[in-house]
């Protein structure tokens, strides 16, 4: 099934803003996530928004906040020599997953328990539909007027 998502907060910045709209797929329609695809997942009482980084089997580090997946780069940065790194193996039904934006995002680079089972991944996106938008009419310090509740 499809929806639409909302996105809320900086943790995918700058590849989606808060209050982008998504088009997503159900986990399962299509495949199982694939590394680099964005998902929709539930950790505790929250659903966030992260890109999957690590798949099943896959070898993670993170090096001087940098990440590697089985010894490549994932952002194209290189290694920090006599750094302290942190490795995983992702175990079979699950994923390792970060947000776009390592200042801000809370995910699998600082969990106790870093990696997300599948069956906490809700859905996958396959579109972006709208960039949020930005009010240009206000003045600096000036608030929106609340919407007529009568229309």
């Amino acid at each position: 099934m499809k929806r639409v998502v909302k996105v809320a907060g900086a943790s995918m910045a700058p590849t989606y803003r808060s209050g982008d709209l998504l088009l997503t797929r159900g986990i399962g329609r299509g495949g199982l996530p694939r590394r680099g695809q964005v998902v929709v997942l539930r950790r505790g009482g929250t659903r966030m928004l992260k890109r999957v980084v690590g798949v099943p089997d896959d070898q993670v580090e993170v090096e001087a906040g940098r990440l590697f997946v089985n010894g490549e780069s994932v952002d194209g940065r290189g290694r920090v020599p006599g750094a302290v790194t942190a490795a995983w193996r992702v175990p079979t039904g699950s994923y390792f997953v970060a947000g776009d934006n390592p200042a801000v995002s809370d995910d699998s680079r600082v969990w106790d328990e870093p990696f997300v089972p599948l069956d906490h991944l809700e859905a996958v996106v396959i579109r972006w539909l709208a960039r949020a938008r930005r009010r240009t009419d206000l003045k600096p310090g000036e608030l929106p007027a609340a919407a007529d509740p009568a229309g």
